[in-house]
């Protein structure tokens, strides 16, 4: 049987489910791919990272002002592409944990999702769903 994935779609083949992200072919090593989920008021957007042949997923989010870290459509990485870069204070997240490494949020990271990957796609396999990961993280900005 052929199965045609689109983005964000739940998934529900043989007994797995998740929310498709993205194919494995799609992303650099080290590259970014970014996924919005859902729109409006319960919008998760998602950057997926390959680094070293792993695969992370965080919250496009930088954790200083708790805005999108690209400027320009999936433009996260630094030139030498050793770190996600937030463009509106400069901090920088390290590729494989999203820890902080320099910049105003040191000490924090971004918000790291569960991931699965099977048949050459990438699947977000947390157990809440994107609009309640949304819902949740909008509700713990402190400003």
């Amino acid at each position: 049987m052929e199965v045609h994935l689109q983005i964000g779609r739940p998934v529900s083949e043989k007994s797995e489910t998740g929310v498709f992200l993205c194919r494995i072919d799609q992303l650099a090593d080290p590259g970014t791919w970014n996924v919005v989920l859902v729109e409006g008021e319960e919008e998760l957007d998602i950057v997926i990272v390959q680094t070293k042949g792993a695969r992370h997923a965080y919250v496009n989010c930088c954790p200083h002002q708790f805005i999108p870290l690209e400027t320009f459509p999936n433009h996260f990485l630094t030139e030498d592409k050793r770190f996600l870069v937030c463009s509106g204070h400069g901090a920088r997240f390290e590729l494989a944990t999203g820890a902080c490494y320099s910049g105003p949020c040191l000490g924090e990271g971004l918000d790291r999702l569960a991931i699965e990957e099977r048949d050459g796609a990438i699947y977000l396999a947390e157990p809440r769903s994107p609009s309640e990961i949304a819902r949740a993280k909008r509700a713990a900005r402190r400003w």
